[in-house]
This record gives C-alpha cells, structure tokens and sequence, in this order.
C-alpha cells in the first residue's frame, strides 16, 4: 500500500511540474474588448476593428479586420437592436 502512494505522489509531481512548464512558455492572451453600447450574456454587440498592437508579428492587420467584421456581422443580424 506505501508503493501505491509513493507512485501516486511522483506522477502528481511529474504532471505538476509539466503544467508549470508549459504556463511557463505560453504567451500571454489578447484582449479584443466590445466597443458596442450593449452588452447580452457576456457578449459585446460590436467589436472595434483596429488592430492591437499585442498581434503584430502573429495576425496579418487585413485578416484580424475581415474576422472582426464577420463577427460584427453576425452580431448585427442576430442581436437586437431596442433592449
């Protein structure tokens, strides 16, 4: 039964140092904020369409403003417009 329990706590120990790794190289996330008046369960009904600066080098500025006019889009056909 002290075998299980000694395997036990070094896998733990193995799959929290791994995590640790991998926080460790992640980048940091990109906030893209709503710029709209109203907000619906969480969701901003329209997103600016300025490139941040966070996404240079990883998003082309054309594809990042063709995806935030798709999903401004969307929001305008499928959110109300009087709340």
């Amino acid at each position: 039964m002290a075998d299980f329990d000694e395997i036990y706590e070094e896998e733990e120990d193995e799959e929290r140092a791994l995590e640790e790794q991998l926080l460790k190289y992640s980048p940091d996330p990109v906030v893209v904020r709503g710029s709209g008046h109203v907000t619906v369960f969480g969701l901003s009904n329209k997103f600016e369409s300025e490139f941040p600066s966070s996404l240079t080098g990883k998003v082309a500025p054309e594809e990042f403003k063709a995806s935030i006019n798709r999903v401004n889009s969307c929001l305008k056909k499928n959110l109300p417009v009087n709340i």
